[in-house]
């Protein structure tokens, strides 16, 4: 790994492993036993269960639900990813969303699904199509964040340009790009119906031009959507940013998110599952898979394939993930990959150097290395203050910090104690 400056910006040079994984048939994991389905609300209120221990729930029935509404759209709720029973309702601790309850089901596919509906998006005003998505819980992958809540403040700004993401250029990750690769169509059907909650506008589709794999997309295949291929080193989106939206009037959203949205409105899906990346220096057959959100992670590791004894098993990827302790530990909407490695080649964990390296390679120009002394010094609600809303969760702090810091992961928890701290 290397870190390279230039006049125009500032990235760090990485080996990719994405080929593997990208050309291998995607397939859906099953459940071996029963899932694990947090019940927390990324729109930062409260859900309470609808559902009790021994009860039936069908497959997009409701789980659970706010008291009251979390942002003028209505009230957050959450739909069953699956039919079965409720086993019990338990809390957990998720290593990316925290302390949540969670209900734990067991599969039954003798019980139907609540038959979904669609709806004509040419019939449809904007907060219809707003509504739709709210409904549908969808989460973008590319920041984790609530798709309704972006598309809301973009509102607000005025904003009218979309970003479709699929900058996969950490080392492992091919998720987007296989989504773009497999459901262009509905990746550019979700495009055309935030444009519409957008009340109109332009989008441009930015996909990571890795030698190591083909994509074969043409510009044909996505219409009035302009597609760029970008090329470079980790991170991407600032390259992207800078050439494309300097003064970053744009809304950067995830492909697998804009999917989602042409699923909800399309057929009244609700968003239950998630393309992820299983690779790594232990996985025999690396690859993309289609799991339900509150899969644990042992049963994609285990459909998968795992070789040599893993170290590490991190929730994303080695650039942008969290390390995992408990494998029973559940997906959920927004994660992108399992990276499952013997070794990731870094020192033993030190204290804060103050070096400013993290600084230095920020896409989003943050002060990471003050954010991490206060959050060390047990000031939190300062250290959130030094633009942790704004953190992309891009992990190039992390890469190349000399002392092995998770610091991605401490942003992580100060932007969303920021989110909270603006709900409130």
């Amino acid at each position: 790994m290397n870190i390279r400056f230039f006049n125009t910006g500032k990235y760090v040079d990485l080996d990719q492993h994405k080929e593997p994984a990208f050309s291998a048939p995607l397939n859906s994991v099953p459940l071996m036993d029963c899932a694990y389905v947090p019940l927390y609300d990324p729109c930062g209120g409260h859900l309470y269960p609808v559902v009790h221990a021994g009860d039936r729930c069908a497959r997009f029935s409701l789980l659970a639900r706010t008291k009251s509404a979390t942002n003028r759209i209505g009230p957050s709720w959450l739909m069953s990813p699956l039919s079965g029973y409720v086993r019990e309702i338990m809390g957990i601790d998720h290593p990316i969303i925290g302390r949540t309850l969670c209900a734990v089901i067991s599969p039954d596919d003798t019980i139907p699904p609540i038959p979904p509906t669609s709806h004509d998006l040419n019939a449809m005003t904007e907060d219809g199509v707003l509504r739709t998505i709210h409904q549908a819980g969808i989460i973008d992958e590319f920041d984790g964040l609530p798709l309704v809540e972006k598309i809301l403040e973009a509102k607000e700004n005025g904003i009218r340009e979309i970003a479709a993401i699929a900058l996969d250029d950490s080392p492992y990750i091919s998720s987007a790009l296989k989504t773009v690769s497999e459901f262009g169509a509905e990746v550019n059907d979700g495009i055309s119906i935030v444009l519409k909650a957008l009340n109109g506008g332009s989008a441009k589709l930015a996909v990571y031009d890795c030698d190591e794999i083909d994509l074969r997309l043409d510009a044909d295949r996505f219409g009035f959507v302009e597609l760029i291929r970008m090329k470079g080193g980790f991170p991407l989106i600032s390259k992207f940013k800078r050439q494309y939206y300097p003064k970053g009037n744009f809304l950067p959203i995830g492909v697998q998110a804009l999917r989602s949205a042409a699923q909800a409105l399309t057929r009244g899906l609700p968003q239950t599952n998630s393309i992820i990346t299983v690779s790594g220096d232990c996985v025999k057959h690396p690859r993309n898979v289609v799991v339900v959100n509150g899969t644990p992670i042992e049963d994609v590791l285990r459909f998968v394939g795992v070789g040599k004894a893993p170290n590490y098993v991190i929730a994303g990827d080695t650039m942008t993930g969290v390390t995992v302790s408990d494998i029973k530990t559940p997906i959920i909407a927004g994660m992108r990959a399992i990276t499952v490695m013997h070794s990731l080649n870094r020192s033993e964990r030190g204290k804060c150097t103050r070096c400013g390296r993290c600084v230095n390679v920020c896409p989003m120009e943050l002060l990471p290395s003050e954010a991490m002394r206060l959050y060390e010094l047990g000031e939190a609600d300062k250290a959130a203050d030094f633009g942790a809303e704004h953190c992309t969760g891009c992990g190039a702090c992390s890469a190349v910090c000399p002392s092995s810091l998770e610091v991605a992961k401490t942003m992580r928890k100060l932007k969303q104690l920021k989110r909270r701290q603006r709900i409130l």
